[in-house]
């Protein structure tokens, strides 16, 4: 979005000891006659694609001012008891769960609150009730477009973060009673949820896949999917993500330059030759759950004979790199060169990279590991995760009918 169609009225950026933090500054003039709070500070990134949500609180605290200079006498510190005022102070107040976000899960999050807040801002804590709640949620499930599939996905979101801005509310003890009286409705509320994907990428496939790719001259797809599929580690984990570079900060490792002005992004969290070293053995600290896991590379002959066909000069920085650019994977032109190759492979297109991890899960419960083996090796901290993604495995039945046919013979009776 251009500069020139995001204003930030009052916004300032004050120096700290590692770069600058952004604040809402209040007009002189309107503070000496009374008006509270005299700065707000901004917990964002300053990156062009956090300029929208800055300039949307920047609006929102100007008007406040200039409502109250009017003689609205509108105050920060004052809760009117409305959506659009709780919104407002779980996104920048400082004890708020928003400030231990992620910079792209705050990105994705602050989106919803946004929807919620310009469709709901206006209605009144005290006035709402299951029917207003079941009325949301209808709303946000349906098509796009007329004909099209029910958002169920999106409006279960909605709903989960109405849950965690009251459950902010409860702890910042903005209106308490109607707070615990909303959050309570909801807890005790089901709403029907997305189906689970039951999707996974098959080992046929990905040999499919590698030949494609290695035929088009994409070895980093092949590679990066090889090492997905048999080791079980997410996208992230293998092929990394870019990060912003705070202003202030020195732009160094690997870093991009956005265009039209965004600002530096660094590369992080993805495989390095580095990390294979002489012995092709990885330990990586999982961005998802922070659990370290390791995998011998040497056991996988389709990832061994894809570095085989890698150049030892090239063998520095990022594992995955995209061959166009030279340099690791911009986000979401992974995923989208990577199903070129599926499409030409013959892999449906219901299948997506991401499904390797299930695939992987699958092939080695119907190999016999046992689920427990199986969620300490990818990093998962509880067994019932793992077995989600365990999508349509049959090795246990065949084990189990193995056992009953055997028991029908007589071969295991007393």
């Amino acid at each position: 979005m251009p500069y020139e169609k995001s204003p930030t009225p009052g916004l300032k950026r004050r120096r700290q000891q590692k770069g600058h933090a952004l604040y809402w500054i209040a007009r002189e003039d309107i503070v000496k006659a009374g008006y509270t709070p005299k700065s707000v500070r901004l917990h964002y990134a300053d990156t062009p694609e956090e300029l929208p949500l800055i300039s949307a609180a920047c609006q929102r605290l100007q008007a406040e001012m200039l409502a109250w200079s009017a003689g609205a006498k509108q105050d920060y510190k004052s809760f009117d008891g409305t959506i659009g005022a709780l919104s407002r102070r779980f996104q920048i107040d400082d004890e708020s769960p928003v400030q231990g976000w992620k910079y792209n899960t705050r990105r994705s999050q602050l989106y919803i609150v946004g929807t919620i807040e310009e469709a709901f801002g206006a209605r009144a804590l005290t006035a709402l009730g299951l029917k207003d709640f079941r009325r949301w949620y209808d709303a946000a499930k349906l098509p796009k477009k007329a004909g099209g599939l029910e958002r169920v996905d999106r409006a279960c979101k909605i709903i989960k973060m109405i849950r965690e801005m009251l459950r902010y509310g409860v702890a910042a003890e903005l209106d308490q009673p109607q707070c615990i009286r909303l959050l309570t409705i909801l807890e005790s509320t089901e709403f029907k949820t997305a189906k689970r994907r039951r999707s996974r990428l098959e080992h046929n496939q990905v040999v499919s896949f590698i030949v494609e790719a290695v035929a088009a001259k994409r070895i980093s797809l092949a590679l990066g999917t090889a090492i997905q599929f048999e080791t079980g580690m997410r996208q992230k984990d293998v092929i990394g993500e870019w990060e912003p570079v705070r202003a202030g900060e020195e732009p160094t490792g690997i870093v991009l330059r956005g265009r039209r002005g965004k600002g530096w992004r660094r590369w992080c969290n993805g495989l390095t030759w580095a990390d294979l070293g002489r012995s092709m053995v990885i330990s990586k600290e999982t961005t998802k759950t922070g659990a370290i896991v390791s995998h011998d590379l040497k056991m996988f002959p389709l990832v061994t004979g894809l570095l085989a066909q890698i150049p030892a000069e090239q063998r520095i920085g990022a594992l995955i790199v995209d061959e166009t650019a030279g340099r690791p994977y911009a986000e979401f032109a992974y995923a989208r060169d990577w199903r070129v190759i599926a499409r030409a492979a013959g892999i449906p297109d219901a299948v997506w990279n991401t499904d390797a991890r299930a695939g992987a899960i699958t092939e080695a419960e119907d190999a016999g590991a046992e689920l427990d083996t199986i969620r300490g090796s990818i990093g998962h901290t509880q067994a019932s995760t793992t077995a989600r993604y365990s999508r349509g495995a049959i090795g246990k039945s065949r084990a189990i009918a193995k056992q009953r046919s055997a028991y029908r013979n007589g071969e295991n009776k007393a």
